[in-house]
């Protein structure tokens, strides 16, 4: 199977979602389809074997006025060129037509501005009463209607069918496939308006029997088509905001690189560079790919994919990314990364992929809107038939009441409430070094009552680091000195490539002020190393090689040895000749973040558990510094799993999972929300729902929070938009009438639906301003 997400163009309606994905499902080699009305991309798995890139054009094509694109790169997700292209030409061409539709309705904004005047003042005539003296002989039979009818006739025809034939157009593409969408109800509305009025003005006797005396409203039909089309207009500026993330992702990426091709500097578009080309940084500029460098020193500014502003500090060896900035100095590095493969690249692509998902909570009203408009229809005509046939009231208030039923009531409200705010907010996680891969990890993630934690990596750095260097007292009657052990234990783990000798060789420093000859070296396997040096035999490894090798023992270096055992530390030793003259403590320290993250987490009533393989003592001792509440010590991977499904048998326990390494794995695709540190192998990161790029905890909490905002937004909009829709079609139905004679214009009615749509996608447009 298939799986790719593809742009699609001409989307303005949550009855459009339901349409594309109801036509595209029933195709033979279609497994699952899910279409976006907020992102305007339609994400599908099939099999390529049996159907192609050309039927899903055709039909989506069949729906309506919908373009599939399926050209560009199918391994990106963002809008290729020619998607952008067509955004942008339907935009511009939505506002060309929003004002000539304006400008044509300017004589009816006149009349009804003269009808408001003259009500105010009796002395001023009304237009309408001045025109409608005015008569033309009009129709096959040659009878006088008001001149004032037939200019209206004359200037809402060509606005109404003209001006919104993508409206009408789009209705008969639904019909043809027995399907109905937000365009049948304006369609129906507008040209049932036009209808009734034309025959008022060209037939005026047809309707003789039924009322005394007839209007028209064809000034309803334009102000509809006028404010739909407005709204439109306003919701597509709206959505390209909800969606700028992604563009600022995307503006971040470099254009040119600077590389050494036969000794010289020449500089390339980014597209030409290869892998295994030596690139040249300067100063200022941003790195253009994903690589190691091989020359040079910096500090380089990676807010862009963590969220942190402070430069980072990079030698010869470390890895930079693409599109980051280089501050300071000037460097050499190898192109690793290209193209799609990049950490900017990946990371719009899971961004533009968890975007495309829907979050549980839109369920209801995806379904509410499949059924939305035939029961709006179903309302308009019960309206109808009830002023007419019940009530007594004149044809043209029923149709008058029909038409508002059919215009008021928005499904699109509903159907933007929760993909514009799932936008919005991976977008402003993306941008703060959050990767949330799908919606419904968004949505859960605020319900988190535990948090497991694996220890290293994640709560601790992951590299030991020496904590306490001792020596023996009276050091000096042995004749050495503290910095001379330093510099000989240096010289020798040198040598090692073992993590605890690293920390040794990290913690003596740069400064050297002997310099010795190594001789001899052995590394001896889960013990230590031993060397010789200006004929001194030194070892330096754990308790188990000194007493193999019958080590003097130090009594005062022995107790301080098992004090700092007790709390969770490495000891080795270092003898010279036989002589136990010093220790090293080390231990994997504690990250920066981790206490003030556990106890946020505590004053959010979250609990906390860390889950380890390391020995008892040491679980404490880190527990004990962090204020962790229950601790596993000597925990296999499997037990991992076991623990968290035990976890998750509570009563509504959402339980979290932490970590970054392989053996972590299970349980965050175990947990309710996995969360990967994004300094941790591709494993664990592969199998967390929500990523770090950063790999520190106050960004977990971020995430926490950010959920919470985002659900609350969701809340708001489907709110209002349920609400508006209970509140506007009973009163637009005219339930209200009878007793306080208010009734909506159909004009009222559009503006109405047009603000309630704008109005869900501004709300969500606050999670920008989400800290």
């Amino acid at each position: 199977m298939t799986r790719q997400t593809f742009p699609i163009v001409g989307m303005h309606c949550a009855a459009c979602k339901r349409l594309i994905e109801s036509i595209v499902s029933d195709l033979n080699g279609v497994k699952a389809v899910n279409v976006n009305y907020a992102a305007e991309k339609m994400f599908i798995e099939y099999d390529k074997e049996k159907i192609s890139l050309e039927e899903l054009e055709k039909a989506v094509a069949s729906a309506g006025s919908y373009k599939l694109v399926t050209s560009g790169d199918e391994t990106v997700l963002a809008s290729p060129p020619e998607a952008k292209e067509l955004k942008k030409k339907e935009y511009e061409k939505l506002k060309r037509t929003v004002m000539l539709i304006g400008l044509g309705s300017i004589f009816f904004w006149i009349i009804m501005g003269w009808m408001l005047v003259a009500k105010q003042f009796d002395s001023v005539d009304s237009l309408k009463e001045i025109l409608g003296d005015l008569e033309v002989e009009t129709g096959p039979l040659n009878l006088k209607t008001p001149l004032l009818f037939v200019i209206q006739f004359l200037l809402a025809t060509p606005i109404l069918f003209i001006g919104g034939r993508q409206i009408f157009s789009s209705a008969f593409s639904a019909l043809k496939v027995r399907a109905a969408n937000m365009d049948t109800l304006i369609a129906l509305g507008t040209s049932t308006a036009w209808i009734f009025s034309t025959i008022v003005t060209f037939f005026p006797k047809t309707f003789s029997s039924v009322a005394d005396e007839l209007d028209v409203f064809f000034e309803a039909s334009i102000f509809i088509i006028f404010f739909i089309m407005l709204g439109r207009l306003l919701e597509a500026r709206a959505k390209a905001q909800a969606n700028d993330a992604i563009k600022k992702l995307f503006e971040l990426q470099a254009k040119e690189a600077t590389v050494v091709q036969d000794g010289k500097e020449i500089k390339i578009s980014i597209d030409e560079v290869v892998i295994g080309d030596i690139v040249v940084v300067k100063p200022g500029e941003k790195i253009p790919v994903d690589g190691e460098i091989m020359q040079g020193a910096t500090a380089i500014d990676e807010s862009m994919i963590t969220g942190e502003s402070i430069p980072v500090e990079k030698t010869k060896g470390d890895n930079v990314v693409g599109s980051t900035i280089n501050k300071t100095g000037n460097f050499q590095f190898k192109a690793e990364k290209i193209g799609k493969d990049t950490v900017l690249s990946q990371i719009i692509q899971m961004v533009e992929q968890a975007q495309g998902s829907s979050a549980p909570i839109q369920k209801l009203a995806d379904q509410i809107s499949s059924v939305f408009v035939p029961i709006v229809i179903l309302i308009a005509t019960f309206a109808f038939l009830f002023w007419f046939l019940l009530d007594g009231s004149s044809l043209q208030f029923s149709i008058y009441v029909a038409t508002t039923v059919l215009i008021i009531a928005c499904p699109c409200a509903l159907g933007l409430a929760t993909p514009t705010a799932v936008m919005v907010g991976m977008g402003k996680a993306a941008l703060n070094g959050i990767l949330i891969k799908n919606a419904q990890s968004l949505e859960i993630a605020h319900k988190i009552n535990t948090i497991v934690f694996d220890k290293t990596g994640t709560l601790t750095k992951g590299e030991p680091e020496v904590e306490e260097f001792m020596v023996m007292d009276h050091l000096e009657k042995a004749g050495f000195e503290k910095q001379q052990l330093l510099e000989l234990a240096k010289a020798i783990e040198e040598k090692s490539e073992h993590p605890l000798s690293q920390a040794i060789v990290k913690f003596s420093g740069k400064k050297m002020t002997s310099k010795f000859e190594v001789q001899n070296f052995k590394a001896i396997e889960g013990r230590g190393v031993e060397a010789e040096i200006d004929n001194m035999r030194i070892l330096l490894g754990n308790e188990r090689l000194m007493k193999e090798e019958k080590v003097m023992k130090c009594a005062e270096l022995g107790k301080t040895a098992t004090k700092l055992r007790k709390t969770g530390k490495t000891i080795i030793y270092m003898s010279v000749d036989g002589k136990n003259l010093a220790i090293f403590a080390i231990a994997d320290t504690i990250k920066n973040s981790s206490k003030k993250a556990i106890q946020e987490l505590h004053e959010m009533d979250i609990k906390t558990i860390m889950l380890t393989g390391d020995n008892e003592s040491a679980a404490q001792s880190i527990a004990k510094q962090l204020g962790i509440d229950k601790v596993y010590s000597e925990v296999l991977p499997k037990d991992k799993l076991e623990i968290i499904k035990e976890l998750q048998k509570g009563n509504e326990q959402i339980v979290a999972m932490v970590g970054d390494g392989i053996n972590d794995a299970p349980a965050l695709a175990q947990a309710d929300i996995g969360i990967a540190m994004g300094t941790g192998t591709d494993v664990a990161i592969e199998s967390g729902d929500i990523v770090l790029v950063k790999g520190t905890l106050d960004k977990a909490i971020e995430s926490i929070k950010l959920s919470k905002s985002t659900m609350v937004i969701i809340k708001q909009n489907l709110g209002w938009a349920f609400g508006y829709n209970m509140l506007s079609i009973p009163i637009a139905a005219g339930v209200l009438y009878p007793f306080f004679g208010v009734l909506l214009s159909p004009m009222i009615a559009s503006a109405t639906m047009a603000f309630s749509s704008v109005s869900v996608v501004l709300n969500s447009l606050r999670l920008k301003r989400f800290k």
